[in-house]
């Protein structure tokens, strides 16, 4: 098996990647990587930093698939993607910004090497689960709702990619947390918010809402949207580093149990076919799941999609979800007829 590039790997997300990995493919080499290099991560560790586009080819020599775990994902992945390309090397990375998924695609373009972005819960996972309900006839729309273990680890990073779209607008027009709706999942009446779900020209349309366990932080949430909408991406960010230590204050009286649904509807409402994922215990394993099955994809050679391509053109989701439940997580499935 080959050898991968953590970057990031000293990060919230970063960190359990490289723990997953060393798990499901323990034959694979995991090279971390950071802006600190060594100092931060040990005498193997590589020094990269992704806004240093200098930094990124030296790191990549013997790297077969490069691993991007550097949130926010606020940055310009093009000087990235291109050293890739450039080297031979396969990119996948966590991303669920719109924007900075559209630049890595366009960087990607007539690349002999595959260029995943979005492998994590969102966009990659809701695609992978939504795959068979875009044949169902009589589907117009894919609802995803994913609640988050309030007592979960809090990093700003993470902070950002949630603050970021609030109070933005959506392509129909609607604003991202412009009202709470409520949602009973597994057994337990939750509430979310509107959030990007980086999914377009899709056979049926996808939405997505996201909230916690707890209503208090959904409704807080909703209640700072329209300032943060006023504000620049760049001042939202800035903010979620200064408040990553007070929001880590709430987890003491939260849980880590997550839980994410994706359903198929028809146009009257009707339920057509679901999935649900729901996490007892480590919620934060779901979303750095798919990067780690992206990438033993890769790494264990073979015929591989090349250009800019998506969790669900590598991993089949009968194996996701066997991954799943072996992982501890609890899956439900069902089908009804919409009247």
């Amino acid at each position: 098996m080959g050898t991968a590039l953590l970057v990031g790997a000293g990060g919230t997300l970063g960190s359990r990647i490289a723990r997953l990995l060393a798990g499901f493919a323990p034959e694979a080499r995991v090279i971390p990587a950071s802006r600190r290099g060594s100092s931060a991560l040990g005498a193997e560790a590589r020094r990269v930093d992704v806004h240093d586009a200098a930094t990124v080819r030296p790191a990549l020599e013997g790297v077969d698939v490069l691993v991007n775990a550097v949130g926010p994902y606020r940055y310009d992945p093009v000087p990235l993607v291109r050293a890739c390309v450039e080297s031979g090397a396969h990119y996948v990375d966590l991303a669920e910004s719109p924007k900075f998924l559209g630049r890595v695609r366009k960087a990607a373009k007539g690349a002999s090497v595959a260029v995943v972005p979005g492998c994590s819960t969102v966009p990659g996972l809701v695609e992978l689960l939504a795959r068979p309900f875009f044949e169902l006839p009589g589907a117009v729309r894919i609802d995803a709702w994913l609640s988050m273990g309030s007592a979960n680890a809090v990093s700003a990073a993470l902070l950002a990619g949630l603050l970021v779209p609030l109070g933005r607008n959506a392509p129909d027009g609607a604003r991202y947390f412009g009202r709470v709706e409520s949602r009973t999942l597994a057994g337990r009446p939750l509430r979310f918010g509107r959030h990007p779900v980086g999914l377009e020209d899709l056979p049926v349309p996808v939405r997505l809402f996201v909230g916690f366990d707890r209503a208090p932080l959904v409704y807080a949430l909703r209640a700072v949207t329209p300032a943060l909408g006023r504000l620049s991406e760049t001042a939202v960010s800035r903010l979620a580093q200064l408040g990553a230590p007070a929001a880590a204050l709430a987890r003491p009286f939260g849980t880590p149990r997550g839980v994410l649904r994706v359903e198929a509807l028809a146009a009257n409402g009707g339920k057509l076919a679901g999935v649900e994922v729901e996490a007892h215990a480590e919620g934060l394993d779901v979303p750095a799941w798919p990067a780690v099955w992206a990438a033993t994809r890769l790494l264990r050679g073979g015929p591989s999609p090349s250009g800019a391509c998506v969790l669900a053109d590598l991993v089949p989701r009968t194996d996701a979800l066997a991954e799943l439940r072996r992982a501890g997580f609890e899956v439900r499935e069902d089908r009804s007829s919409a009247t």
